[in-house]
């Protein structure tokens, strides 16, 4: 297994890998629309100063999360694209993919995190705890969520 920044040449994989995982929750991956970031990942999140990261194995994705810049002046970045496919899930990498990020977001000086999340993604949620996010009240538009965190990074 290897954790890496996305590229281009992954883009078929990775929408794979989405379908799989919204199809788990019981929704349809819709990149022309709903999802339409994860087919302009390097405008979106890359050249934000964020990034996008996959966990790949066996030439597969089995991992994704992504660093959303908010507000650059105010240090506000947004965690996005969560998921672990569940036949790796309870390996350990949903945490490694989440302290990649969290060292990414305090190299690029990011002062607060934020994302959201469904009351039904238990394992989720329970990493988002350990690393101490905090309930706050919604922030963005996403009609599908249930439960929005923010984690102030230290200095």
């Amino acid at each position: 297994m290897k954790l890496i920044a996305y590229s281009s040449e992954f883009q078929n994989s990775l929408e794979e890998f989405l379908e799989i995982m919204y199809s788990y929750r019981g929704y349809k991956f819709d990149p022309i629309d709903l999802h339409s970031d994860m087919r302009n990942i390097e405008n979106i999140y890359q050249n934000q100063g964020g990034n996008f990261w996959i966990m790949i194995a066996n030439s597969t994705v089995i991992g994704s999360i992504g660093l959303k810049i908010l507000n650059k002046v105010d240090g506000i970045g947004e965690i996005k694209r969560y998921f672990v496919l569940p036949s790796y899930q309870g390996q350990g990498i949903g945490a490694l993919l989440m302290e990649h990020l969290l060292l990414d977001a305090t190299k690029n000086e990011l002062h607060i995190l934020r994302l959201d999340t469904m009351r039904e993604s238990i394992a989720a949620r329970k990493i988002f705890e350990k690393y101490g996010f905090q309930e706050i009240s919604k922030y963005n538009d996403n009609e599908i969520a249930e439960i929005f965190m923010e984690l102030k990074l230290k200095k």
